[in-house]
């Protein structure tokens, strides 16, 4: 059984001890981001594709959706920021989209390169995104999505944000951008992350100012 397999077992098993020993394993020969990217992300992916075909109930998915998200908390309380700036990022999956893990792996990124995390969590109405945005009126809005049906629920965010907040930079991220092609159906100024490094290498280099974090 390969490690994306085994961590998926023990995920749904409830083996929480031997998912996180699998896992700070993987961290020993690479680094969080190729650890999230190419461990914890495929293997919930497959256990989303088990429940999807009705092999899996549930509660087996929430089962390890949950030991998945105390995984993700326990690394963040030994993160380190490379170093602090005054850039704000506000993070929230758009409305009825329940995913979650995905936006706290994203979440984790910002934190390490810096940046203040607003994390308004999954499924987001839109009058109550418009509102934490007047309030916190932050520099990346990102958004993100599982579900290939979520796509005119993000079109009706994403061109509510880029009129009424244009100087916001707009990044769109989750499952749906391997589903479908994105960049045809929103407005070219919009950022497609299709992965975790992508968006690390962006963060790396800035964000929407440019300014590259050596």
């Amino acid at each position: 059984m390969n490690k994306i397999d085994q961590l998926a077992s023990y995920l749904l098993d409830g083996d929480e001890e031997r998912a996180i020993q699998l896992v700070e394993k993987e961290m020993n020969q690479t680094s969080r981001q190729e650890m999230m990217n190419d461990l914890l992300t495929p293997a919930m992916q497959h256990i989303g594709n088990l429940w999807e075909n009705n092999k899996i109930t549930v509660a087996d998915e929430h089962l390890a959706t949950a030991i998945c998200d105390f995984i993700l908390s326990r690394l963040d309380i030994h993160l380190a920021p490379v170093e602090r700036n005054e850039k704000t990022v506000l993070l929230m999956g758009v409305q009825d989209e329940e995913h979650y893990i995905g936006l706290k792996m994203v979440s984790s990124i910002f934190k390490q390169y810096g940046w203040r995390v607003r994390y308004l969590g999954p499924n987001m109405p839109e009058s109550h995104a418009i509102k934490a945005i007047e309030r916190w009126q932050p520099d990346v809005i990102a958004i993100s999505a599982a579900l290939v049906h979520r796509i005119m629920a993000i079109q009706s965010l994403v061109l509510k944000l880029k009129e009424d907040y244009p100087d916001s930079e707009v990044v769109i991220g989750g499952r749906i951008t391997q589903q479908i092609d994105l960049h045809t159906l929103l407005p070219s100024s919009v950022t497609i992350m299709d992965s975790l490094p992508s968006l690390e290498n962006w963060v790396k280099e800035g964000g929407p100012s440019g300014k590259k974090i050596s």
